[in-house]
C-alpha cells in the first residue's frame, strides 16, 4: 500500500474526528512517510512499518474519546438561567456570610500581627530616640527592648508563613467561586 492509500483509508475512518484534531494527525502520518523517504525507504515499506490504517484510525479515535471532555447537551437557556442563579448566590454567600465578615477579619487581624512585628523589631531604635530625646538612658530599658525585638522577629517569621497560609485559602477560595459560576463543582 504506497502513501496516498493509507493516508486516504485513515482519512476516511478518522472522519468523526474534530477537523484539527484529524489534520494533526494526517499531517504526523506524513511526516513519517517524508523521514522514511529521506532515509531511502519506499513508500511500501514505510506503510508496513506504520501498520494497519484501520487498526491506527481506532486507536486514534479511543485515544481522542478518553482525552476530549464530555459534551454538554444543556440548552443555552438553562444555562444561562444556571449561571444566573449561580452568581446571586455567591455574591449572597461571599459578601453577606463569608468575604466581609470572616475573610477581611482574618486579614485584618493578619496585618494587625505583622504590623505589631514591625513595631517591635524596631523597639531598639525607638528606645534609643527616646533616651536622646530626655538626656535618660536607662539600660533595662534597652535589654526589655532587644528582648522584644527577639519576639517580633520570631511573630514576624509567623506572619510570613501565616500570610502564605491565608493567601493560598483565598485563592482557592476566589477559583472555587469561579468553577461554580461555570457550572463544575
Amino acid at each position: 500500500m504506497n502513501k496516498d492509500q493509507f493516508l486516504t483509508i485513515l482519512r476516511k475512518e478518522l472522519k468523526s474526528m474534530p477537523g484539527k484534531d484529524q489534520k494533526e494527525l494526517l499531517e504526523d502520518y506524513e511526516t513519517h512517510y517524508a523521514f522514511g523517504e529521506q532515509a531511502g525507504k519506499t513508500e511500501e515499506e514505510i506503510s508496513l512499518e506504520l501498520g494497519n490504517p484501520l487498526e491506527l484510525a481506532q486507536e486514534a479515535l479511543e485515544e481522542y474519546k478518553r482525552n476530549s471532555p464530555p459534551l454538554m447537551k444543556k440548552s443555552e437557556s438553562e444555562s444561562m438561567t444556571r449561571t444566573v442563579f449561580a452568581v446571586i448566590g455567591l455574591f449572597s454567600l461571599n459578601f453577606i456570610l463569608a468575604v466581609v465578615p470572616i475573610g477581611l477579619s482574618i486579614w485584618a487581624v493578619w496585618l494587625s500581627l505583622s504590623l505589631s512585628a514591625f513595631a517591635m523589631i524596631i523597639a531598639p531604635a525607638l528606645v534609643l530616640f527616646d533616651s536622646i530625646i530626655n538626656s535618660q538612658f536607662l539600660p533595662g530599658r534597652l535589654f526589655a527592648s532587644l528582648a522584644i525585638t527577639g519576639l517580633g522577629i520570631l511573630l514576624c517569621i509567623a506572619c510570613i508563613y501565616l500570610g502564605k497560609v491565608l493567601l493560598k485559602i483565598t485563592k482557592s477560595y476566589y477559583h472555587w467561586n469561579l468553577r461554580v459560576i461555570k457550572g463544575g463543582k
